[in-house]
């Protein structure tokens, strides 16, 4: 059977539930280490929260802007520079 000279050894059987529970105890400590990491997260009223976030996100709004705006007059630059530049030729192959 199972308990044979070759099978599991009895102290398995005990050990089985132990590192079960201790694996449940290590991923709710990490889920716990996980949710901790919202830096938008505090402990705060509700409303103090909202508007942090609020104005968090206004100012990620106001940057990302930005960024738009500055992609755009490189792209501008970049299509008026290759308007001015001759047009490759089209199916040939240049020496």
């Amino acid at each position: 059977m199972l308990l044979d000279a070759g099978g599991v050894p009895w102290w398995a059987f005990l050990m089985m539930p132990i590192m079960m529970i201790g694996m449940g105890l290590m991923m709710w400590l990490m889920m716990r280490m996980m949710m901790g990491m919202d830096h938008g997260f505090s402990h705060g009223s509700p409303q103090t929260t909202a508007e942090q976030s609020n104005r968090a996100a206004g100012s990620e709004v106001d940057s990302l802007r930005r960024q738009v705006a500055e992609l755009q007059e490189r792209l501008a630059a970049i299509e008026a520079g290759s308007q001015t530049a001759a047009p490759p030729s089209e199916g040939k192959a240049e020496p």
